[in-house]
């Protein structure tokens, strides 16, 4: 195996572990509660415990990779989140379950942003945009694969052999990091300059606020809607709980799809027409799931993950630019990916409590064809200062 490959699968298979974790933990809910003699709604504090520190945490791990090298960080996350996956499986009461949540989050909060600098160290900007779709890619499968084995080891086992097999491959992936050769440990040029003046730097670029702007909003839009569909499926289309969870694995398998697709559409598209391309995509997925039907629904959860990483590979290679800071701005793409998924449920939220799931679908479908025409406006106008 290359070295170049042995890479992007050492440090995709961490960041499939850390975010496959965050999604997982939903569907123990109900074993949980019935544990712990308590409600699901009470149980939810173990997803809330886990997210807040998920979401918000990343520009500091990105931060502290600049700082102290990425290999270093990655490393100790991944042990830690071994540790506290083992105490979450191990827990006697909710209370102590909701505490190693937390700092289970804090752990896995790194990986993703740590990877993806690791990325802008290793591959230069003309490649950078392929395997950034190809890491994306392979963490979003293994995301939509967990829901699949997560319902699986639940009636199979329990909620606590659930973290206990994330223990193993947390530890596994662990172990398998110390063969990871990177070039920001290897020459020692780490960045010397504190928190606050990094984020000025990087602050300072106005195409960057652009990039982070349109990750948040994609973010938002996307994932928000994406929350729901599971719902959707069985409350309002009446399907079975082994369809709906076809259907959410078809998201991650779209997702992987569209990373790998990566590597073969910069050589025919620029990267602003590939941004255009997944918005679309994503326009029309939502469309879809708008239209009350099983396969509209299935064919939408598909071109939902396609767009998504279509945009966000672009994005996220286009974060990967600064000569300093690369891992506090990956740290930032990283909130729009996660954190704002956040945002956008409970925006989705706030609409069902008033309105239906069509009206909830079509209200991002609309917000993202907005924010399409803005973008291509914006593009307009910079081509035409160009010129």
């Amino acid at each position: 195996m290359s070295s170049n490959r042995k890479l992007l699968v050492l440090i995709s298979i961490a960041g499939i572990i850390s975010a496959a974790d965050n999604w997982i933990a939903s569907l123990l809910l109900p074993s949980i509660a019935d544990t712990f003699e308590t409600s699901v709604t009470s149980a939810a504090a173990v997803l809330s415990a886990y997210l807040l520190p998920y979401g918000l945490l990343q520009p500091v791990y990105g931060y502290c990779s600049d700082r102290y090298g990425r290999k270093k960080i990655l490393v100790s996350l991944m042990f830690f989140l071994a540790l506290f996956t083992l105490f979450c499986s191990l827990s006697k009461s909710l209370s102590a379950l909701i505490i190693f949540r937390f700092f289970t989050g804090c752990a896995a909060a790194g990986v993703i942003a740590v990877s993806l600098g690791i990325l802008g160290d290793e591959y230069s900007e003309q490649d950078r945009q392929k395997f950034v779709g190809i890491f994306l890619g392979s963490v979003f499968l293994g995301q939509g694969l967990s829901a699949g084995l997560g319902g699986w080891i639940v009636s199979s086992w329990s909620w606590r052999a659930s973290f206990l097999i994330f223990c193993i491959l947390s530890a596994a992936s662990f172990i398998s990091l110390f063969a990871l050769d990177v070039k920001n440990e290897q020459t020692g040029k780490k960045d010397e300059i504190s928190f606050m003046q990094s984020l000025k730097f990087i602050l300072k670029d106005k195409s960057l606020l652009k990039v982070y702007l349109l990750a948040f909003c994609n973010g938002i839009v996307v994932l928000g809607a994406y929350s729901f569909v599971g719902a959707y499926l069985l409350k309002k289309l009446n399907t079975e709980n082994s369809a709906a969870g076809v259907c959410l694995m078809l998201y991650g398998i779209a997702c992987f799809f569209a990373g790998n697709a990566n590597r073969f559409l910069k050589n025919f598209i620029s990267p602003d027409k590939n941004l255009i391309l997944g918005f679309l995509a994503s326009f029309l997925a939502l469309c879809f799931l708008g239209s009350y039907f099983v396969f509209a629904a299935f064919a939408g959860t598909f071109l939902l993950g396609l767009g998504y990483v279509l945009v966000q590979s672009v994005l996220a290679s286009e974060a990967l630019r600064p000569k300093f800071g690369k891992g506090l701005s990956s740290g930032i793409i990283g909130v729009a990916i996660f954190f704002c998924g956040g945002v956008g449920t409970a925006v989705g939220g706030e609409i069902l409590r008033h309105f239906d799931y069509r009206v909830l679908f079509l209200s991002f479908a609309v917000f993202l064809a907005v924010l399409l025409v803005f973008y291509c406006a914006d593009l307009a106008k910079a081509r035409k200062i160009k010129l």
